[in-house]
């Protein structure tokens, strides 16, 4: 039983280091919700709504960090959750 113990507090102390590291990438969902808001998508609208739940995925992030202006960006999300209200993607 101490066996498994000690397992379990290794397993949670390297889980617990692996959340605490940073993305110094510029992709970090911080960053990207900071350019989400400066392209006009801000709280409480569907593009905003979208990128909460789309920019859990860093693939996603990246994606939206190639696009170079505000426009760009707030029409991918606009498309974004267009593409996913008709798919019904949470099915």
């Amino acid at each position: 039983m101490g066996k498994i113990v000690e397992m379990n507090e290794r397993t949670t102390a390297s889980c617990e280091s692996i959340a605490r590291r940073e993305d110094n990438s510029g992709c970090s969902i911080k960053d990207v919700m900071a350019l989400v808001k400066e392209c006009g998508a801000v709280p409480s609208t569907n593009e905003n709504f979208i990128a909460s739940i789309v920019f859990t995925k860093r693939a996603e992030r990246e994606i939206f960090m190639t696009l170079e202006t505000h426009e760009e960006r707030f029409e991918w999300l606009t498309r974004k959750h267009e593409w996913m209200t008709r798919n019904d993607v949470s099915k």
